[in-house]
């Protein structure tokens, strides 16, 4: 059955037809069995994690049933768990909430003090804001830390505190790549952009007709971490060594301003809500063929492909690295993210959930996140899954032909010397983000750019005086 997201409008049929792609890599896994076929034995091994039960963990009996919190816009894992509950003989009870609101369900959880959940979906903040309730892996009998050597950094991040803990089993990685639509620019004899001054252009004169040269969501709830792309493109640093942070500098203020300096070649609504959350709207505008370029994580890939979710076509993007503004300033800029899956304190069945947690954070189990695809969208259309946390499966011969391209754009743009960083790394995240996300909101909405940084700055220096370590 699928598991239709109600923000999606476009509807899939439940039966699809089987891809000539989608048929021919899960044969080959099943063919040749997938760790084994594709050599990851030696990197799952390496990376402390395992795909099969521990002894005496499948066989006769009653199924053991785990409970799981799951983030909305991961089916990836939901779709392969029935792998795991044959192999572990247990049963999987899913909680799914959408991504954005999850603190409000995970903070009176917790704090409350009863059982919850016996495996969590986080992402980076999160780790640090509910360390004292989380399980520290190490503490679970058979747990060997990751060797980090074969992790993107993002997953590190995501999975280890501040403290040095691990807490998480890496999940998804999610780096912002800039999106083109092929036919648009072709039409026009314009190149896709390669610098930032190509970029702007490329907006300004694809406006016309009633298209949009870019579209995005820029509302509260999800503009931070769009935000963080210009504060890179303009050099920025958000956080001091100390933890202060850098609101009121001039390449903050300046990266407000190429936001707005942004907005005549973009819907009107780009900045009001529903517009932030997940950039669902903006996709919709997009995949529609009424903009030429958004920046967005892997998925919109794999649904601007989809015919049931794009109007596109075949072979309907290009895909680039975000284009920089160069003399002197960085050559590119981003965001990205890592998540993972970690236990509370309040799980009884720890080992098990420790045999979960090990199962999603697999390199085997993640290849998929690259080769099932296909199969992915026939269980979740609007499924936003992301690209693995390890990285020797951007190189894995399995991976369909047909997506070179975001692979290897993906893998360039999350390069060390690319500034991709989400400033997730503290507790206090969460209200620091709020702050900005005002800020900058209210100065796309006419507001004074520079009075607007300077008031934010202040509320963000108080709030970290009234709550030290935050």
């Amino acid at each position: 059955m699928t598991n239709q997201d109600p923000r999606f409008p476009l509807q899939r049929s439940l039966v699809t037809p089987v891809s000539r792609r989608r048929f021919l890599t899960r044969s080959a896994q099943m063919g040749m069995g997938v760790a084994g076929a594709l050599g990851l034995g030696p990197l799952l091994a390496a990376c402390g994690v395992t795909t099969s039960p521990a002894p005496g963990a499948s066989g006769g009996g009653a199924a053991t049933t785990l409970k799981v919190l799951l983030a909305n816009h991961t089916g990836f894992y939901a779709m392969v768990t029935p792998e795991f509950e044959a192999q572990a003989n247990a049963k999987i009870e899913f909680t799914r909430e959408a991504f954005g609101p999850m603190p409000s369900v995970l903070t009176p959880a917790f704090e409350a003090g009863g059982e919850s959940w016996d495996v969590v979906y986080l992402w980076r903040a999160w780790v640090d804001q509910y360390e004292q309730y989380l399980t520290p892996l190490s503490e679970i009998e058979g747990y060997q830390e990751p060797d980090e050597s074969q992790l993107r950094w993002e997953a590190i991040e995501a999975a280890k505190s501040t403290s040095g803990i691990w807490y998480g089993g890496p999940s998804n990685v999610y780096t912002y790549v800039l999106y083109c639509n092929r036919q648009t620019f072709e039409d026009a004899g314009i190149d896709i952009p390669a610098t930032y001054d190509d970029f702007v252009a490329a907006a300004a004169a694809l406006t016309t007709g009633g298209k949009y040269g870019y579209v995005d969501g820029w509302a509260p709830l999800y503009l931070f971490p769009k935000w963080c792309v210009w504060l890179h493109l303009n050099g920025g640093e958000f956080y001091n060594s100390d933890g202060s942070v850098n609101f009121d500098a001039p390449e903050a203020i300046a990266a407000t301003q190429d936001m707005i300096d942004l907005l005549p070649s973009m819907p009107a609504d780009s900045i009001e809500s529903p517009w932030g959350i997940y950039d669902v709207e903006a996709k919709k505008v997009f995949l529609a063929g009424d903009a030429a370029m958004l920046i967005d994580y892997q998925h919109l890939w794999y649904q601007s492909r989809d015919p049931e979710l794009s109007a596109l076509g075949d072979d309907p993007v290009r895909v680039a690295v975000i284009p920089g503004k160069g003399g002197g300033l960085p050559a590119s800029g981003g965001q990205s993210v890592g998540e993972c899956f970690a236990i509370p304190k309040s799980s009884p069945k720890k080992d098990l959930a420790l045999q979960l947690v090990n199962f999603y954070a697999s390199a085997a189990t993640q290849l998929g996140l690259l080769t099932r695809r296909d199969e992915l969208h026939d269980f979740d259309p609007a499924d936003e899954s992301g690209f693995p946390s390890f990285n020797s499966p951007y190189e894995d011969g399995s991976i369909p032909g047909d997506d070179s391209e975001i692979v290897t754009v993906t893998f360039d743009q999350a390069q060390p010397e690319i500034k991709n960083n989400r400033y997730g790394t503290r507790a206090g995240y969460q209200r620091i983000s709020e702050i900005v996300e005002a800020a900058v909101s209210a100065a796309l909405h006419g507001g004074d750019v520079a009075d607007l940084h300077a008031t934010a700055q202040g509320e963000i220096d108080q709030f970290l005086a009234d709550n030290p370590g935050m």
